[in-house]
């Protein structure tokens, strides 16, 4: 007996047999409205579209058939798994119906397209998000520690050289690094030659070869060619994204305003775990809100 408890397919008979018991003993307990589905000719209409855009093509009879019984056993399936419980205490089952439902929240706070005031008044709160970066344009020779005893003794000499207009193309080491940057962002510099350089260039004056300023790869030799300031661009020339922003943040604000109307209706009781030090307290409702917005 002891073997025969150890096999894999007694255990599976026995929950097979606990699964169907369940059934029978939720069934008995429905109506025959609980026990009717209907697939409404919307509902066949939905699958054969579905079908047609993802094959290009209508489905045939027996293909809507298919697609028909596929329908009907997911909502066999979905209520059988209802009446048993198996929803309660699944976190992802939960995960889902938060999303859904916040989507629904999503749609019902859709708004009319604000006017431009809103969307200026939008721009000067939240410049930042907005603001176009520095600009950089500039040309570098590069100069690799390996090659040379005295680093700076070498960088002076190039310097000279071309402040004494010598073309860049004659002096420093091989590298694969571009040799010249055209109307550059600091990130885009970040991603090329590290923070350090990017830091230090944005600091040069141009018109004028200076260095060495360092990077992860070696020294350069740089030439600021021009500098363009950043700035807030006029609504014009980014509405579109200041409305995308502006709308995004309004669908969070209902949302977290519809969350706050549904909590009122529910009192949170959040018992301490075992291992809370004794002594600090109950944590209440109004803890557990207080910290969800820290």
């Amino acid at each position: 007996m002891r073997k025969l408890w150890r096999e894999p397919l007694v255990h599976f008979l026995l929950i097979g047999a606990g699964l169907f018991l369940a059934f029978g003993l939720t069934r008995d307990q429905r109506d025959d409205a609980t026990n009717r589905i209907v697939v409404d000719a919307a509902q066949v209409e939905q699958l054969a579209a579905q079908f047609r855009r993802t094959w290009l093509r209508p489905p045939t009879e027996q293909e809507l058939a298919g697609l028909i019984e596929s329908h009907v056993r997911d909502e066999v399936y979905y209520r059988e798994a209802l009446a048993m419980g198996l929803d309660q205490n699944d976190s992802q089952v939960r995960r889902r119906m938060r999303l859904k439902l916040e989507f629904l929240l999503e749609d019902l706070s859709a708004e009319e397209p604000p006017d431009d005031e809103t969307l200026h008044a939008y721009l000067q709160r939240h410049p930042e998000e907005f603001r176009i970066e520095p600009q950089l344009s500039f040309k570098q020779v590069y100069l690799n520690r390996d090659n040379h005893q005295d680093l700076l003794e070498y960088a002076e000499r190039m310097l000279s050289e071309l402040r004494a207009g010598g073309p860049p193309d004659s002096v420093g080491d091989p590298t694969l690094l571009p040799h010249e940057q055209t109307a550059v962002s600091r990130r885009e510099i970040v991603r090329t030659f590290g923070e350090t350089f990017a830091e230090a260039v944005l600091a040069l004056e141009p018109g004028v070869w200076n260095g060495p300023v360092y990077s992860g790869f070696g020294a350069h030799l740089v030439l600021v060619t021009q500098h363009r300031d950043g700035y807030l661009p006029e609504l014009a020339a980014v509405r579109d994204l200041v409305e995308r922003e502006y709308l995004a943040q309004r669908r969070r604000e209902l949302k977290d305003l519809a969350y706050r109307k549904l909590r009122e209706g529910y009192e949170v009781i959040v018992e301490p775990a075992k291992s809370q030090i004794d002594g600090a307290g109950p944590f209440t409702a109004a803890t557990a809100e207080e910290s969800s917005k820290r």
